[in-house]
């Protein structure tokens, strides 16, 4: 855990009366001995009382919190308002992941969302996938909820990511789909550049390789307005692939481009972390030139006024 997540729920009101005879304001979260969060606090980073620990609120700010020991083993948790602040904007990635195996898609919850680019994770029933993957516990949000945070908390993020299953018998892959889902190109000509780099992962053949991934995100981020944070979308399928029909369909009708890691013919697990390593390096790339752009155009302002 590289940050203690905290719910905007967990958050209690406390006063206090100081020297001066004035009630100060105070919030506060108690965690218990079973915790993760105070197992973590007491027995990883070795925190004692009084020492302070980075803490975020999910979707909210992040600052830090004085560590305060319980008798029981206990943690209270005394956020320090003043130093609290808002993430700045982010690249945002959205995943398609076709259902994989049930324990691939449960150890890759907390790994996925360690990215903090990522806001949203759509699993769909590819025509490939094993029907019986659809009825896994695994896709739950009893389950899913709780990997999540972890992953949130490795990756010292606060953003949410939103999740969307769509595996029931009327949900297949189509235009109509991911229409409904909003991951259709918006442009009226369905032109690939509206903004959004839209990733159709493809190892290839014989005969022909798709663009390398990262060629495709810098030049979708080239083609974007420079005050809009860089966004992808990545198609990842199944462990037997995508059909031709499902190709077809994400590249001809949907906007999608075809991109490749590599040569390798990789696991589903291992594609989906190589894909999110590669977009977001490339998207962090394309949004620190836009911020440097935006200042040097900032600096150039101000000398000619």
């Amino acid at each position: 855990m590289n940050l203690i997540l905290i719910k905007q729920s967990e958050i209690q009101s406390t006063s206090s009366t100081a020297s001066s005879q004035t009630e100060e304001q105070h919030q506060v979260v108690l965690l218990t001995s079973k915790d993760e969060r105070a197992k973590h606090i007491a027995n990883h980073l070795n925190k004692k009382s009084g020492e302070t620990v980075s803490i975020g609120i999910i979707g909210g700010h992040k600052g830090k919190a004085i560590v305060q020991h319980q008798n029981g083993g206990g943690i209270r948790l005394e956020i320090q308002a003043d130093t609290l602040f808002a993430t700045p904007d982010e690249p945002e990635i959205t995943l398609i992941l076709a259902v994989p195996f049930p324990m691939r898609i449960k150890a890759l919850w907390p790994v996925i969302s360690s990215f903090s680019a990522v806001t949203r994770i759509v699993i769909v029933k590819g025509q490939l996938s094993n029907p019986e993957f659809n009825a896994t516990k695994n896709l739950l949000p009893e389950v899913y909820t709780s990997l999540i945070e972890k992953g949130m908390m490795q990756g010292g993020r606060t953003r949410q990511v939103k999740v969307d299953v769509c595996v029931s018998d009327d949900d297949t892959v189509s235009k109509e789909l991911l229409d409904k889902l909003g991951l259709l190109c918006k442009s009226d000509d369905n032109n690939v550049y509206d903004g959004i780099a839209r990733v159709f992962l493809d190892c290839g053949d014989e005969t022909t390789m798709p663009t390398p991934a990262r060629d495709v995100v810098i030049e979708h981020c080239g083609r974007i307005a420079s005050t809009a944070s860089p966004s992808a979308i990545i198609a990842v399928g199944p462990e037997r692939g995508w059909t031709a029909e499902e190709a077809a369909l994400f590249v001809n009708e949907c906007g999608f481009e075809s991109a490749t890691l590599g040569n390798s013919i990789l696991r589903v697990d291992t594609a989906v972390i190589a894909s999110l390593g590669v977009v977001s390096a490339a998207l962090d790339e394309c949004h620190r030139e836009r911020v440097r752009e935006e200042g040097n155009d900032a600096k150039r302002q101000r000398m000619s006024e």
